[in-house]
Protein backbone atom coordinates (compact mmCIF):
# COMPACT_ATOMS: atom_id res chain seq x y z
CA UNK A 1 0.00 0.00 0.00
CA UNK A 2 1.37 3.38 -1.03
CA UNK A 3 1.91 6.10 1.60
CA UNK A 4 -0.47 9.03 1.93
CA UNK A 5 -0.06 11.89 -0.53
CA UNK A 6 1.86 14.95 0.70
CA UNK A 7 1.36 18.27 -1.09
CA UNK A 8 4.49 19.54 -2.83
CA UNK A 9 4.35 22.83 -0.91
CA UNK A 10 4.79 20.84 2.33
CA UNK A 11 7.10 18.21 0.88
CA UNK A 12 9.63 20.77 -0.37
CA UNK A 13 9.32 23.28 2.47
CA UNK A 14 12.86 24.45 3.40
CA UNK A 15 14.32 22.93 6.56
CA UNK A 16 17.67 24.71 6.51
CA UNK A 17 18.60 28.38 6.25
CA UNK A 18 20.47 27.85 2.95
CA UNK A 19 17.33 26.33 1.37
CA UNK A 20 15.43 29.64 1.57
CA UNK A 21 15.33 31.14 -1.95
CA UNK A 22 15.30 34.83 -2.89
CA UNK A 23 16.12 36.07 0.67
CA UNK A 24 19.89 36.51 0.51
CA UNK A 25 20.07 39.55 2.83
CA UNK A 26 18.04 37.83 5.55
CA UNK A 27 20.07 34.61 5.28
CA UNK A 28 23.46 36.34 5.44
CA UNK A 29 22.43 38.60 8.36
CA UNK A 30 21.10 35.70 10.45
CA UNK A 31 24.22 33.61 9.75
CA UNK A 32 26.47 36.42 10.97
CA UNK A 33 24.29 36.98 14.05
CA UNK A 34 24.39 33.27 14.96
CA UNK A 35 28.17 33.03 14.42
CA UNK A 36 28.89 36.15 16.50
CA UNK A 37 26.29 35.24 19.17
CA UNK A 38 24.39 38.53 18.63
CA UNK A 39 20.82 37.24 18.36
CA UNK A 40 17.97 39.51 19.43
CA UNK A 41 15.24 38.56 21.90
CA UNK A 42 12.45 39.35 19.39
CA UNK A 43 12.17 39.25 15.59
CA UNK A 44 9.47 40.52 13.22
CA UNK A 45 9.23 38.86 9.79
CA UNK A 46 6.94 40.57 7.25
CA UNK A 47 6.14 39.94 3.59
CA UNK A 48 3.43 38.77 1.19
CA UNK A 49 1.85 35.33 1.55
CA UNK A 50 4.01 32.36 0.64
CA UNK A 51 7.50 33.93 0.73
CA UNK A 52 8.60 31.83 3.72
CA UNK A 53 7.87 33.84 6.89
CA UNK A 54 6.67 30.94 9.06
CA UNK A 55 9.24 28.58 7.55
CA UNK A 56 12.04 31.05 8.33
CA UNK A 57 10.69 31.44 11.89
CA UNK A 58 10.87 27.66 12.46
CA UNK A 59 14.42 27.51 11.08
CA UNK A 60 15.38 30.43 13.35
CA UNK A 61 13.95 28.66 16.42
CA UNK A 62 16.19 25.63 15.75
CA UNK A 63 19.24 27.78 14.97
CA UNK A 64 18.89 29.57 18.32
CA UNK A 65 19.27 26.15 19.92
CA UNK A 66 22.29 24.98 17.87
CA UNK A 67 20.25 22.88 15.44
CA UNK A 68 20.93 23.54 11.74
CA UNK A 69 17.80 21.75 10.52
CA UNK A 70 14.12 21.70 11.42
CA UNK A 71 13.27 18.41 13.12
CA UNK A 72 9.82 17.47 14.40
CA UNK A 73 7.85 19.66 16.82
CA UNK A 74 9.95 20.32 19.96
CA UNK A 75 8.13 20.88 23.23
CA UNK A 76 9.94 24.17 23.77
CA UNK A 77 8.61 25.64 20.52
CA UNK A 78 5.22 27.32 20.91
CA UNK A 79 3.68 28.14 17.51
CA UNK A 80 0.30 29.87 17.76
CA UNK A 81 -2.22 31.67 15.58
CA UNK A 82 -2.59 35.23 16.89
CA UNK A 83 -6.28 35.34 15.91
CA UNK A 84 -6.98 32.94 18.82
CA UNK A 85 -5.27 35.16 21.39
CA UNK A 86 -7.12 38.44 21.03
CA UNK A 87 -8.17 38.81 24.66
CA UNK A 88 -6.20 39.64 27.79
CA UNK A 89 -6.99 36.33 29.48
CA UNK A 90 -5.90 34.24 26.47
CA UNK A 91 -2.62 36.17 26.14
CA UNK A 92 -1.89 35.83 29.87
CA UNK A 93 -2.57 32.11 29.63
CA UNK A 94 -0.12 31.84 26.71
CA UNK A 95 2.57 33.83 28.48
CA UNK A 96 2.08 32.09 31.79
CA UNK A 97 4.64 29.46 30.82
CA UNK A 98 7.39 32.02 30.18
CA UNK A 99 8.57 31.89 33.79
CA UNK A 100 9.44 28.20 33.40
CA UNK A 101 12.76 27.34 31.82
CA UNK A 102 12.88 25.16 28.65
CA UNK A 103 12.98 21.39 29.03
CA UNK A 104 15.36 20.37 26.22
CA UNK A 105 16.45 23.53 24.43
CA UNK A 106 18.54 26.46 25.56
CA UNK A 107 15.73 28.89 24.61
CA UNK A 108 11.98 28.62 24.73
CA UNK A 109 10.70 30.10 21.44
CA UNK A 110 7.28 31.64 20.79
CA UNK A 111 6.19 32.02 17.13
CA UNK A 112 3.11 34.27 16.75
CA UNK A 113 1.71 34.03 13.23
CA UNK A 114 -0.34 36.94 11.77
CA UNK A 115 0.52 39.06 14.80
CA UNK A 116 -1.34 42.08 13.36
CA UNK A 117 -4.59 40.37 14.41
CA UNK A 118 -3.88 40.79 18.13
CA UNK A 119 -6.32 43.06 19.95
CA UNK A 120 -5.16 46.20 21.79
CA UNK A 121 -5.64 44.51 25.15
CA UNK A 122 -3.57 41.50 24.06
CA UNK A 123 -0.81 43.83 22.80
CA UNK A 124 -0.77 45.60 26.17
CA UNK A 125 -0.25 42.27 27.92
CA UNK A 126 2.57 41.38 25.52
CA UNK A 127 4.42 44.70 25.76
CA UNK A 128 5.72 44.28 29.30
CA UNK A 129 7.16 40.86 28.52
CA UNK A 130 8.80 42.20 25.33
CA UNK A 131 10.34 45.11 27.21
CA UNK A 132 11.99 42.90 29.86
CA UNK A 133 11.98 39.32 28.55
CA UNK A 134 13.60 36.46 30.50
CA UNK A 135 17.00 35.33 29.20
CA UNK A 136 15.65 31.94 28.18
CA UNK A 137 12.81 33.23 25.92
CA UNK A 138 12.77 34.46 22.32
CA UNK A 139 9.83 35.76 20.27
CA UNK A 140 9.35 35.56 16.49
CA UNK A 141 6.39 37.47 14.99
CA UNK A 142 5.13 36.90 11.44
CA UNK A 143 2.75 39.17 9.53
CA UNK A 144 1.55 40.09 6.05
CA UNK A 145 0.43 43.56 7.21
CA UNK A 146 3.15 45.26 9.28
CA UNK A 147 1.37 48.63 9.11
CA UNK A 148 -1.38 47.29 11.38
CA UNK A 149 1.10 46.38 14.11
CA UNK A 150 1.49 49.02 16.86
CA UNK A 151 4.77 50.94 16.76
CA UNK A 152 5.42 49.91 20.36
CA UNK A 153 5.72 46.28 19.23
CA UNK A 154 7.83 47.02 16.13
CA UNK A 155 10.30 49.15 18.10
CA UNK A 156 11.04 46.22 20.41
CA UNK A 157 11.84 43.81 17.55
CA UNK A 158 14.54 43.27 14.97
CA UNK A 159 12.58 43.56 11.74
CA UNK A 160 13.15 41.75 8.42
CA UNK A 161 11.01 42.39 5.33
CA UNK A 162 11.12 39.25 3.18
CA UNK A 163 11.02 40.13 -0.52
CA UNK A 164 8.91 38.74 -3.31
CA UNK A 165 10.90 35.94 -4.89
CA UNK A 166 12.23 37.05 -8.32
CA UNK A 167 10.47 35.29 -11.22
CA UNK A 168 13.75 33.95 -12.62
CA UNK A 169 14.77 32.40 -9.27
CA UNK A 170 11.31 30.94 -8.69
CA UNK A 171 11.11 29.49 -12.23
CA UNK A 172 14.42 27.62 -11.78
CA UNK A 173 13.22 26.37 -8.39
CA UNK A 174 10.08 24.97 -10.03
CA UNK A 175 12.18 23.21 -12.68
CA UNK A 176 14.26 21.62 -9.93
CA UNK A 177 11.16 20.35 -8.11
CA UNK A 178 9.73 18.96 -11.38
CA UNK A 179 12.93 16.95 -11.97
CA UNK A 180 12.76 15.53 -8.44
CA UNK A 181 9.18 14.48 -9.20
CA UNK A 182 10.41 12.69 -12.34
CA UNK A 183 8.76 15.19 -14.64
CA UNK A 184 9.79 18.24 -16.69
CA UNK A 185 8.61 21.81 -17.14
CA UNK A 186 10.05 24.15 -19.77
CA UNK A 187 11.36 27.56 -18.75
CA UNK A 188 8.52 29.53 -20.42
CA UNK A 189 5.88 27.53 -18.53
CA UNK A 190 7.81 27.95 -15.25
CA UNK A 191 7.97 31.72 -15.84
CA UNK A 192 4.23 31.80 -16.50
CA UNK A 193 3.56 30.03 -13.18
CA UNK A 194 5.98 32.35 -11.33
CA UNK A 195 4.22 35.39 -12.72
CA UNK A 196 0.76 34.02 -11.85
CA UNK A 197 2.01 33.36 -8.28
CA UNK A 198 3.27 36.97 -8.02
CA UNK A 199 6.53 35.98 -6.32
CA UNK A 200 4.94 33.58 -3.79
CA UNK A 201 6.83 30.26 -3.56
CA UNK A 202 3.90 28.44 -1.93
CA UNK A 203 1.43 29.57 -4.62
CA UNK A 204 3.86 28.67 -7.42
CA UNK A 205 4.54 25.18 -6.05
CA UNK A 206 0.80 24.62 -5.58
CA UNK A 207 0.18 25.48 -9.27
CA UNK A 208 3.01 23.12 -10.25
CA UNK A 209 1.45 20.42 -8.06
CA UNK A 210 -1.85 20.92 -9.90
CA UNK A 211 -0.05 20.69 -13.26
CA UNK A 212 1.71 17.44 -12.35
CA UNK A 213 -1.51 15.88 -11.07
CA UNK A 214 -2.71 15.49 -14.67
CA UNK A 215 0.01 12.94 -15.35
CA UNK A 216 1.79 15.17 -17.88
CA UNK A 217 5.47 14.28 -18.14
CA UNK A 218 6.39 17.61 -19.76
CA UNK A 219 4.57 20.78 -18.74
CA UNK A 220 4.42 23.34 -21.58
CA UNK A 221 3.47 27.01 -21.72
CA UNK A 222 0.27 26.16 -23.61
CA UNK A 223 -0.74 23.65 -20.96
CA UNK A 224 -0.23 26.20 -18.14
CA UNK A 225 -2.25 28.79 -20.07
CA UNK A 226 -5.16 26.37 -20.40
CA UNK A 227 -4.83 25.29 -16.77
CA UNK A 228 -4.91 28.85 -15.40
CA UNK A 229 -7.40 30.21 -17.95
CA UNK A 230 -4.79 32.57 -19.39
CA UNK A 231 -4.84 33.99 -22.92
CA UNK A 232 -2.30 33.25 -25.65
CA UNK A 233 0.18 36.15 -25.57
CA UNK A 234 0.52 36.27 -29.36
CA UNK A 235 -3.26 36.78 -29.76
CA UNK A 236 -3.19 39.57 -27.17
CA UNK A 237 -0.51 41.33 -29.21
CA UNK A 238 -2.58 40.82 -32.39
CA UNK A 239 -5.63 42.32 -30.66
CA UNK A 240 -3.56 45.27 -29.42
CA UNK A 241 -2.12 45.98 -32.86
CA UNK A 242 -5.58 46.03 -34.48
CA UNK A 243 -6.93 48.42 -31.86
CA UNK A 244 -4.12 50.97 -32.03
CA UNK A 245 -4.31 50.83 -35.84
CA UNK A 246 -7.96 51.94 -35.64
CA UNK A 247 -9.43 48.64 -36.90
CA UNK A 248 -12.33 47.91 -34.48
CA UNK A 249 -13.98 45.16 -36.59
CA UNK A 250 -10.81 43.06 -36.80
CA UNK A 251 -10.09 43.68 -33.11
CA UNK A 252 -13.57 42.55 -32.04
CA UNK A 253 -13.21 39.36 -34.10
CA UNK A 254 -10.05 38.43 -32.17
CA UNK A 255 -11.75 39.32 -28.87
CA UNK A 256 -14.76 37.12 -29.66
CA UNK A 257 -12.47 34.21 -30.58
CA UNK A 258 -10.76 34.51 -27.20
CA UNK A 259 -14.09 34.89 -25.37
CA UNK A 260 -15.62 31.85 -27.14
CA UNK A 261 -12.58 29.76 -26.18
CA UNK A 262 -13.28 30.49 -22.49
CA UNK A 263 -11.13 33.56 -21.79
CA UNK A 264 -12.52 35.92 -19.16
CA UNK A 265 -13.13 39.50 -20.48
CA UNK A 266 -11.47 40.97 -17.40
CA UNK A 267 -8.34 38.86 -17.97
CA UNK A 268 -8.19 39.98 -21.63
CA UNK A 269 -8.24 43.65 -20.55
CA UNK A 270 -5.68 42.82 -17.83
CA UNK A 271 -3.39 41.27 -20.43
CA UNK A 272 -3.74 44.35 -22.64
CA UNK A 273 -2.78 46.51 -19.65
CA UNK A 274 0.23 44.25 -19.12
CA UNK A 275 1.25 44.74 -22.78
CA UNK A 276 1.01 48.55 -22.42
CA UNK A 277 3.09 48.37 -19.22
CA UNK A 278 5.73 46.23 -20.95
CA UNK A 279 5.90 48.55 -23.99
CA UNK A 280 6.23 51.57 -21.71
CA UNK A 281 9.17 49.96 -19.91
CA UNK A 282 10.83 49.07 -23.22
CA UNK A 283 10.22 52.61 -24.46
CA UNK A 284 11.97 54.11 -21.42
CA UNK A 285 14.66 51.45 -20.82
CA UNK A 286 15.25 49.44 -24.03
CA UNK A 287 17.92 47.28 -22.39
CA UNK A 288 15.32 45.29 -20.42
CA UNK A 289 14.39 43.52 -23.67
CA UNK A 290 17.44 41.30 -23.12
CA UNK A 291 16.74 40.45 -19.47
CA UNK A 292 16.69 36.71 -18.68
CA UNK A 293 13.21 35.24 -18.59
CA UNK A 294 11.77 37.57 -21.24
CA UNK A 295 9.66 35.53 -23.68
CA UNK A 296 10.44 35.52 -27.40
CA UNK A 297 7.05 37.10 -28.16
CA UNK A 298 7.76 40.02 -25.81
CA UNK A 299 11.22 40.41 -27.31
CA UNK A 300 10.21 40.39 -30.98
CA UNK A 301 6.75 41.96 -31.10
CA UNK A 302 7.31 44.15 -28.03
CA UNK A 303 10.46 45.74 -29.43
CA UNK A 304 8.77 46.43 -32.77
CA UNK A 305 5.67 48.05 -31.21
CA UNK A 306 7.67 50.08 -28.68
CA UNK A 307 9.49 51.74 -31.58
CA UNK A 308 6.19 52.81 -33.18
CA UNK A 309 4.45 54.22 -30.10
CA UNK A 310 5.55 57.15 -27.95
CA UNK A 311 4.86 57.59 -24.24
CA UNK A 312 1.97 60.01 -24.82
CA UNK A 313 0.11 57.40 -26.89
CA UNK A 314 0.90 54.62 -24.41
CA UNK A 315 -0.30 56.75 -21.49
CA UNK A 316 -3.57 57.52 -23.29
CA UNK A 317 -4.06 53.80 -24.02
CA UNK A 318 -3.30 52.89 -20.40
CA UNK A 319 -5.91 55.33 -19.06
CA UNK A 320 -8.64 54.03 -21.41
CA UNK A 321 -7.94 50.38 -20.55
CA UNK A 322 -7.65 51.02 -16.82
CA UNK A 323 -10.95 52.92 -16.77
CA UNK A 324 -12.53 50.08 -18.76
CA UNK A 325 -11.18 47.43 -16.40
CA UNK A 326 -12.77 49.23 -13.45
CA UNK A 327 -16.09 49.36 -15.34
CA UNK A 328 -15.95 45.60 -16.00
CA UNK A 329 -15.53 44.82 -12.30
CA UNK A 330 -18.82 46.55 -11.47
CA UNK A 331 -21.02 45.28 -14.33
CA UNK A 332 -23.17 42.19 -14.84
CA UNK A 333 -22.26 41.93 -18.54
CA UNK A 334 -18.44 42.05 -18.61
CA UNK A 335 -18.18 40.88 -22.24
CA UNK A 336 -20.39 43.76 -23.45
CA UNK A 337 -18.45 46.31 -21.41
CA UNK A 338 -15.14 44.88 -22.66
CA UNK A 339 -16.28 45.24 -26.29
CA UNK A 340 -17.23 48.89 -25.71
CA UNK A 341 -13.85 49.52 -24.09
CA UNK A 342 -12.06 48.06 -27.13
CA UNK A 343 -14.21 50.14 -29.52
CA UNK A 344 -13.45 53.25 -27.47
CA UNK A 345 -9.73 52.47 -27.61
CA UNK A 346 -9.83 51.87 -31.37
CA UNK A 347 -11.48 55.21 -32.15
CA UNK A 348 -9.22 57.01 -29.67
CA UNK A 349 -6.34 56.42 -32.08
CA UNK A 350 -7.72 59.30 -34.20
CA UNK A 351 -7.70 61.72 -31.27
CA UNK A 352 -4.75 64.08 -30.73
CA UNK A 353 -2.40 63.47 -27.83
CA UNK A 354 -2.31 65.90 -24.90
CA UNK A 355 0.92 67.43 -26.22
CA UNK A 356 -0.60 67.97 -29.68
CA UNK A 357 -3.74 69.48 -28.16
CA UNK A 358 -1.73 71.83 -25.97
CA UNK A 359 0.39 73.00 -28.90
CA UNK A 360 -2.72 73.53 -31.01
CA UNK A 361 -4.47 75.57 -28.31
CA UNK A 362 -1.35 77.66 -27.72
CA UNK A 363 -1.05 78.26 -31.47
CA UNK A 364 -4.68 79.44 -31.60
CA UNK A 365 -4.01 81.73 -28.66
CA UNK A 366 -0.87 83.18 -30.26
CA UNK A 367 -2.73 83.72 -33.55
CA UNK A 368 -5.43 85.65 -31.71
CA UNK A 369 -2.78 87.77 -29.94
CA UNK A 370 -1.09 88.55 -33.27
CA UNK A 371 -4.44 89.57 -34.81
CA UNK A 372 -5.17 91.76 -31.81
CA UNK A 373 -1.79 93.50 -32.09
CA UNK A 374 -2.32 94.07 -35.80
CA UNK A 375 -5.76 95.58 -35.10
CA UNK A 376 -4.21 97.93 -32.53
CA UNK A 377 -1.57 99.02 -35.04
CA UNK A 378 -4.25 99.74 -37.64
CA UNK A 379 -6.19 101.82 -35.13
CA UNK A 380 -3.09 103.85 -34.30
CA UNK A 381 -2.47 104.52 -37.97
CA UNK A 382 -6.04 105.78 -38.41
CA UNK A 383 -5.88 108.02 -35.35
CA UNK A 384 -2.62 109.72 -36.34
CA UNK A 385 -2.02 109.43 -40.09
CA UNK A 386 0.72 112.09 -40.06
CA UNK A 387 3.88 111.29 -41.94
CA UNK A 388 7.03 112.57 -40.23
CA UNK A 389 10.72 112.42 -40.99
CA UNK A 390 13.88 112.65 -38.86
CA UNK A 391 16.72 115.04 -39.78
CA UNK A 392 19.84 112.93 -40.54
CA UNK A 393 22.22 115.21 -38.58
CA UNK A 394 20.21 116.85 -35.79
CA UNK A 395 17.72 113.97 -35.27
CA UNK A 396 14.97 116.64 -35.12
CA UNK A 397 11.50 115.32 -35.98
CA UNK A 398 9.60 117.46 -38.54
CA UNK A 399 6.50 116.98 -40.66
CA UNK A 400 7.27 115.56 -44.07
CA UNK A 401 6.43 118.11 -46.78
CA UNK A 402 3.43 117.31 -48.91
CA UNK A 403 2.16 119.29 -51.88
CA UNK A 404 -1.45 118.91 -50.76
CA UNK A 405 -0.84 120.37 -47.27
CA UNK A 406 -2.01 123.93 -46.59
CA UNK A 407 -0.24 126.39 -44.27
CA UNK A 408 -2.91 125.81 -41.58
CA UNK A 409 -2.43 122.04 -41.76
CA UNK A 410 1.33 122.46 -41.29
CA UNK A 411 0.80 124.61 -38.17
CA UNK A 412 -1.62 122.05 -36.75
CA UNK A 413 0.93 119.34 -37.36
CA UNK A 414 3.62 121.28 -35.48
CA UNK A 415 1.25 121.78 -32.53
CA UNK A 416 0.46 118.04 -32.42
CA UNK A 417 4.17 117.21 -32.41
CA UNK A 418 4.80 119.68 -29.57
CA UNK A 419 1.95 118.16 -27.55
CA UNK A 420 3.36 114.66 -28.22
CA UNK A 421 6.77 115.83 -27.02
CA UNK A 422 5.28 117.37 -23.85
CA UNK A 423 3.22 114.21 -23.26
CA UNK A 424 6.35 112.08 -23.64
CA UNK A 425 8.22 114.23 -21.10
CA UNK A 426 5.35 113.97 -18.64
CA UNK A 427 5.26 110.19 -19.15
CA UNK A 428 8.97 109.96 -18.28
CA UNK A 429 8.42 112.03 -15.14
CA UNK A 430 5.51 109.77 -14.16
CA UNK A 431 7.71 106.67 -14.64
CA UNK A 432 10.37 108.14 -12.35
CA UNK A 433 7.69 108.94 -9.75
CA UNK A 434 6.33 105.34 -9.89
CA UNK A 435 9.78 104.01 -9.06
CA UNK A 436 9.65 105.87 -5.75
CA UNK A 437 6.04 105.13 -4.77
CA UNK A 438 3.52 102.35 -5.54
CA UNK A 439 -0.04 103.10 -6.62
CA UNK A 440 -2.93 100.81 -5.67
CA UNK A 441 -6.33 101.18 -7.30
CA UNK A 442 -8.32 98.37 -5.63
CA UNK A 443 -8.30 95.85 -2.78
CA UNK A 444 -6.81 93.11 -4.97
CA UNK A 445 -3.80 95.35 -5.70
CA UNK A 446 -3.25 95.70 -1.96
CA UNK A 447 -3.32 91.94 -1.38
CA UNK A 448 -0.92 91.35 -4.30
CA UNK A 449 1.39 94.01 -2.87
CA UNK A 450 1.74 91.97 0.34
CA UNK A 451 2.38 88.82 -1.72
CA UNK A 452 5.11 90.50 -3.79
CA UNK A 453 6.82 91.68 -0.62
CA UNK A 454 6.66 88.13 0.81
CA UNK A 455 4.41 89.04 3.75
CA UNK A 456 2.70 85.67 3.30
CA UNK A 457 0.79 85.52 6.60
CA UNK A 458 -0.77 88.95 6.11
CA UNK A 459 -1.48 88.13 2.46
CA UNK A 460 -3.29 84.94 3.51
CA UNK A 461 -5.51 86.92 5.90
CA UNK A 462 -6.28 89.52 3.24
CA UNK A 463 -6.93 86.85 0.61
CA UNK A 464 -9.08 84.40 2.58
CA UNK A 465 -10.18 85.79 5.94
CA UNK A 466 -11.61 89.27 5.27
CA UNK A 467 -14.34 90.77 3.07
CA UNK A 468 -13.99 94.25 1.57
CA UNK A 469 -16.65 96.69 2.84
CA UNK A 470 -15.27 99.98 1.53
CA UNK A 471 -12.16 101.05 -0.43
CA UNK A 472 -11.02 104.63 -0.88
CA UNK A 473 -7.66 106.23 -1.39
CA UNK A 474 -5.91 105.99 1.97
CA UNK A 475 -8.82 104.16 3.64
CA UNK A 476 -9.57 100.44 3.86
CA UNK A 477 -12.69 99.09 5.64
CA UNK A 478 -12.84 95.30 6.16
CA UNK A 479 -15.19 92.70 7.66
CA UNK A 480 -13.19 89.80 9.22
CA UNK A 481 -14.92 86.41 8.77
CA UNK A 482 -12.31 84.62 10.91
CA UNK A 483 -10.19 85.57 13.94
CA UNK A 484 -7.27 87.81 13.01
CA UNK A 485 -4.08 88.66 14.94
CA UNK A 486 -4.49 91.58 17.35
CA UNK A 487 -1.87 93.64 15.52
CA UNK A 488 -3.27 92.88 12.04
CA UNK A 489 -4.68 96.39 11.38
CA UNK A 490 -1.58 98.19 12.65
CA UNK A 491 0.79 96.02 10.60
CA UNK A 492 -1.22 96.44 7.40
CA UNK A 493 -1.43 100.22 8.00
CA UNK A 494 2.32 100.59 8.63
CA UNK A 495 3.42 98.51 5.65
CA UNK A 496 0.92 100.10 3.23
CA UNK A 497 2.03 103.59 4.22
CA UNK A 498 5.68 102.61 3.88
CA UNK A 499 5.28 100.98 0.44
CA UNK A 500 2.95 103.51 -1.18
CA UNK A 501 4.30 106.70 0.37
CA UNK A 502 0.77 107.68 1.38
CA UNK A 503 -1.11 107.68 4.69
CA UNK A 504 -3.50 104.73 5.14
CA UNK A 505 -6.18 103.91 7.73
CA UNK A 506 -7.38 100.29 8.15
CA UNK A 507 -10.64 99.76 10.10
CA UNK A 508 -13.06 96.90 10.74
CA UNK A 509 -16.82 96.80 10.12
CA UNK A 510 -19.67 94.32 10.72
CA UNK A 511 -21.26 95.04 7.34
CA UNK A 512 -21.43 92.06 4.99
CA UNK A 513 -19.27 93.51 2.21
CA UNK A 514 -18.03 91.63 -0.88
CA UNK A 515 -16.97 87.98 -1.03
CA UNK A 516 -13.36 87.16 -0.16
CA UNK A 517 -10.68 87.36 -2.84
CA UNK A 518 -10.29 83.59 -2.58
CA UNK A 519 -13.99 83.05 -3.34
CA UNK A 520 -13.81 85.51 -6.25
CA UNK A 521 -10.81 83.67 -7.69
CA UNK A 522 -12.57 80.32 -7.37
CA UNK A 523 -15.61 81.71 -9.18
CA UNK A 524 -13.42 83.03 -12.01
CA UNK A 525 -11.65 79.65 -12.23
CA UNK A 526 -14.96 77.78 -12.57
CA UNK A 527 -16.12 80.18 -15.27
CA UNK A 528 -12.84 79.73 -17.18
CA UNK A 529 -13.13 75.93 -16.98
CA UNK A 530 -16.75 76.17 -18.14
CA UNK A 531 -15.69 78.15 -21.21
CA UNK A 532 -12.73 75.84 -21.83
CA UNK A 533 -14.96 72.75 -21.82
CA UNK A 534 -16.98 74.20 -24.70
CA UNK A 535 -13.96 73.69 -26.99
CA UNK A 536 -14.79 70.99 -29.54
CA UNK A 537 -11.47 69.16 -29.18
CA UNK A 538 -11.79 69.11 -25.40
CA UNK A 539 -15.28 67.62 -25.74
CA UNK A 540 -13.86 64.87 -27.97
CA UNK A 541 -11.27 63.92 -25.34
CA UNK A 542 -13.87 63.92 -22.54
CA UNK A 543 -15.99 61.50 -24.55
CA UNK A 544 -13.06 59.06 -24.57
CA UNK A 545 -12.77 59.33 -20.75
CA UNK A 546 -16.35 59.14 -19.41
CA UNK A 547 -16.74 60.89 -16.08
CA UNK A 548 -13.48 62.85 -16.45
CA UNK A 549 -13.46 66.54 -15.51
CA UNK A 550 -11.07 69.48 -15.76
CA UNK A 551 -9.85 70.43 -12.29
CA UNK A 552 -7.46 73.21 -13.20
CA UNK A 553 -6.10 75.23 -16.11
CA UNK A 554 -2.59 76.63 -16.18
CA UNK A 555 -1.02 79.07 -18.54
CA UNK A 556 2.20 78.20 -20.35
CA UNK A 557 5.14 78.86 -18.04
CA UNK A 558 3.14 78.40 -14.80
CA UNK A 559 4.97 76.51 -12.07
CA UNK A 560 3.36 73.22 -10.99
CA UNK A 561 1.91 73.12 -7.49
Amino acid sequence: MKGSFLALARKYRPKKLDELIGQEIFVSTIKNAINSNRTAHAYLLSGIRGVGKTTAARILAHLFNQENEVKGTPIDLQEVDSARYTGVDEMRELLDGIKYRPSNWKFKVYILDEVHMLSNSAVSSLLKVLEEPPDHVKFIFCTTEPRKIPATIISRCQRFDLKRIPFEVLAKHLQGIAIKEQSEINLEAAHLISKAADGSARDAISILDKSLSSGEKKITEKYVQDLLGLVDRSKIYSLFEKLIAGQPAEGLNIFNELYDSGADPGIIIQDLLDVVHWLSRVNITPEIINEPGTSEIDKNIGEKLAGKLNMAELSKTWQILLKGYQEIQNHDMPNVVAEMVLIRLSYASDLPTVDELTKDLMKQKNDKNIEKKQDNLEEKKEVNPLIVEKHPETNEIKPKPNNSDTVMEMKNTENILKEASISDTESKKETITKKNEIKVSNFKDIANLFLRNKELLLFNHLFSHVCLVNFKKGKLELNPIEDLPKDFASKVTTLLSEWTGERWIVSFSKQEGETTLEEQQEKEKKETIKQFMKEKRIQKILKVFPGATIDNIKKEGDIND
